[in-house]
């Protein structure tokens, strides 16, 4: 029983089976188990030991055993492990040798040469060949923000990743398009708006501002250091009102003003969906914040 319990704590709580067998268990004993409540069922032949639910890092451990010895985690699965997206997959993606099928809620490829790396505790396959797998479930702009978070982050060499891709191999001209619109400011955005204003910029040929800047003690949402301009971004979720909108507004105003020298005026500018509540920016005529 103790030989067991060590390895599913292992494991994250997860075990399979023909574990149990190979420590000296017998078939008998993992079926009185499961009655008992002491294993339960996961996938066929991987239970979860001593309680029924298992944390997330059990549940990916989990879906390894039933893959097999030599599987990894991959796809969108790889990434978000990484910490390079920011929503779990529906499905954990993992690539195993042998023949086991998908089964609800995991995807299982077979390639043919699997590459492994540990990575909090759990196999991984490298980032690279991880990006490509992604590639059927990305968008380009997702697929943009991904390698801008591994660039930021300092785990990918773009230029490396660029020589490993190659014709005829799945996915290379997805992430050589998505490199060749490298957009590193995405990865400094901390939510989906920002995100969509960097992009609105882009679209509109406006020059690519630094989302969450440091000025000071103050962290505008969009600053261009050049022009001396500050954007905030607001959204309405965030507000019960109008009018609280427009103090919040105020309020950042006079605190850029109270950082940084010259004088600033608050404008607005539309986003589809959203709604950008102010911008400050430089004018040089002494003049105070107005409304607009």
């Amino acid at each position: 029983m103790k030989l067991a319990s060590e390895r599913a704590q292992r494991q994250f709580g997860a075990i399979a089976r023909r574990q149990l067998l190979a420590v000296g268990f017998t078939a008998r004993q993992v079926e009185s188990w499961l009655r008992r409540g002491r294993l339960f069922p996961q996938y066929p032949g991987v239970y979860a030991w001593g309680r029924p639910d298992l944390s997330v890092e059990g549940q990916h451990a989990a879906a390894l055993l039933f893959a097999g010895r030599g599987s990894a985690l991959t796809s969108l699965t790889a990434l978000w492990w990484r910490g390079l997206l920011g929503r779990r997959p529906a499905q954990i993606h993992i690539d195993a040798p042998g023949r086991r099928h998908s089964q609800r809620g995991l995807l299982i490829r077979h390639p043919t040469d699997i590459a492994r790396e540990s990575h909090r505790g759990l196999p991984v396959v490298p980032l690279v060949q991880a990006l490509l797998a992604a590639t059927a479930f990305l968008s380009h702009d997702s697929l943009r923000l991904v390698l801008a978070r591994a660039d930021f982050e300092k785990v990918l060499d773009l230029a490396a990743l660029d020589a490993a891709l190659g014709p005829g191999r799945p996915g290379s001209g997805a992430v050589h398009r998505a490199l060749a619109s490298h957009l590193p400011a995405l990865a400094a955005c901390s939510n989906a708006f920002e995100r969509d204003f960097v992009l609105f910029c882009e679209r509109h040929a406006v020059p690519i501002p630094e989302p969450n800047a440091r000025i000071g003690r103050y962290r505008p949402d969009m600053l261009w250091r050049e022009q001396r301009l500050i954007v905030e971004l607001d959204g309405r979720d965030a507000h019960s009102s109008a009018a609280q909108i427009a103090a919040d507004s105020r309020r950042k105003a006079r605190e850029a003003l109270s950082r940084s020298p010259g004088a600033y005026a608050r404008s607005a500018v539309s986003v589809p969906g959203r709604s950008i509540r102010h911008i400050v920016g430089p004018l040089g005529n002494g003049s105070s914040p107005s409304s607009v």
